[in-house]
């Protein structure tokens, strides 16, 4: 099965696309119009099942969201890959938006009970097969041109079909070029040339010994022209994000071998760490220094994480199967809470600047934000988060999702107290500006 039949299989996906679409619009007016979209009472397992379909969908619908801003980002400094970049990979990104409707149209039926609507999904899940059947049978085909010289597994089919659905997969899918987890790039040859897409500051922080720097892809085309055909490569960013694009531009370059790595360096650094490495795929900063730095509670941020997605996705659902009535005057509360929230998260986003980060620890190089929000209030970025859920949930009138948000407040709070034991240990006055200032809210707490 050679490269004709390849493009002759990705070609019939274009009107399949077209026609979910089509039927997703179809679909959209014939459920308006039988039921006006308002809910009907149902039972818990519908309820369970209305739950888990909406939070797949939404999560899905971020990660496709996700894909396609980076790859947005991306054409610009695409150059003269662009035609094939926005024929190959840009269409590929719709199968996860495309597989966010399926959940979505789905919790909706069970909420709306349409007949209509019903029959329209059936024929929308078996177009969306076919579309999926298409990509991974047109990627076996086309991997096949330098199967023999592969030292990675055979991904399994269940593998490639979840990895599809979600976006994890897209380059296998699109060009031929080959996702390889973390824990087996050691299995590539020692003169795979490793090309790294992150920004130059991600890149002075870790990377693997001997990579490459091409921010976003940028002068790599004419670095390409100087390597051999045949040589490996290896496409790394941070989270798996950036890569992707980069490695479809690299195949159409004809590049043999292509690998991506799988779920970007982030997790290959969470199985190296502190381990002690060798070998050309080591990392330059496999070990962290032991003064708190590297702390980042982990558990705790799935946690609260968790508990975020569940609020978004439980909140309208409750509503809507219940028909909880909200007053006007409750509406407007939430409202001005939540966005209270996201002005407090810009304020102190302002005063951080590159201090920011995600992680408890501090970054080597930061300072302590003591201006602005900071001077009165020691962790605005979780008031931030703390009040634009609160608004979130007193606007829908959720009273499950109130529980969640207890929940999470309770998580923020215990990450605030175990933060300050490193911040303590990072900045010799933070006990100074502790006692000037206020945990999350001035002259409450």
């Amino acid at each position: 099965m050679g490269a004709l039949e390849f493009s002759e299989k990705y070609e019939m996906r274009r009107p399949l696309l077209l026609i979910f679409y089509s039927l997703m619009v179809v679909w959209s007016i014939a459920v308006w119009s039988e039921t006006g979209f308002s809910f009907q009472s149902i039972g818990i397992w519908k309820s369970v099942a209305t739950l888990l379909a909406g939070t797949i969908g939404i999560v899905l619908f971020i990660l496709s969201i996700l894909e396609l801003v980076s790859y947005l980002v991306f054409l610009p400094v695409a150059g003269g890959s662009i035609s094939a970049l926005s024929q190959v990979h840009g269409e590929s990104l719709l199968i996860p938006l495309t597989s966010s409707t399926i959940f979505l149209s789905l919790a909706l039926n069970i909420l709306t009970g349409s007949f209509y609507g019903w029959g329209l999904w059936t024929l929308l899940f078996f177009t969306l097969s076919a579309i999926i059947f298409l990509t991974v049978n047109s990627q076996d085909s086309i991997g096949k041109s330098f199967e023999s010289n592969d030292p990675t597994p055979k991904t399994s089919l269940m593998s490639q079909l979840l990895g599809l659905i979600i976006g994890a997969e897209i380059v296998t899918v699109s060009a031929g070029a080959r996702p390889i987890s973390p824990w087996r790039i050691d299995k590539l040859p020692d003169d795979t040339w490793v090309v790294d897409v992150r920004t130059k500051a991600e890149f002075q922080w870790n990377r693997l010994e001997g990579a490459d720097n091409f921010p976003w892809g940028v002068g790599l085309y004419d670095a390409a022209l100087s390597h051999s055909k045949s040589q490996p490569v290896l496409v790394t960013c941070f989270s798996g994000h950036r890569s992707p694009a980069v490695a479809v531009m690299l195949r159409k370059m004809g590049f043999e071998q292509v690998y991506n790595l799988h779920w970007g360096l982030i997790y290959y650094m969470i199985l190296n760490r502190g381990k002690k490495q060798s070998g050309p795929f080591r990392l330059t900063r496999s070990s962290r220094d032991t003064s708190g730095r590297g702390k980042d509670y982990k558990a705790i941020s799935v946690a609260y994480v968790s508990m975020q997605v569940i609020m978004l996705a439980l909140a309208p659902i409750e509503k809507w199967s219940t028909g909880i009535h909200v007053s006007g005057l409750q509406r407007w509360i939430g409202g001005t809470i939540g966005i209270s929230g996201f002005v407090a998260a810009y304020m102190a986003y302002r005063v951080l600047g590159r201090n920011f980060r995600v992680f408890a620890a501090p970054r080597r190089s930061g300072v302590l934000a003591t201006s602005g929000i900071y001077s009165k209030v020691r962790h605005p970025m979780y008031t931030a988060v703390i009040f634009a859920f609160l608004g979130y949930v007193i606007y829908w009138g959720s009273k499950w999702s109130f529980l969640f948000w207890l929940m999470m407040t309770a998580l923020y709070v215990i990450k605030a107290y175990k933060e300050e034991s490193v911040l303590e240990q990072r900045y010799p006055g933070y006990n100074d500006y502790r006692k000037r200032t206020w945990k999350f809210i001035p002259y409450i707490y």
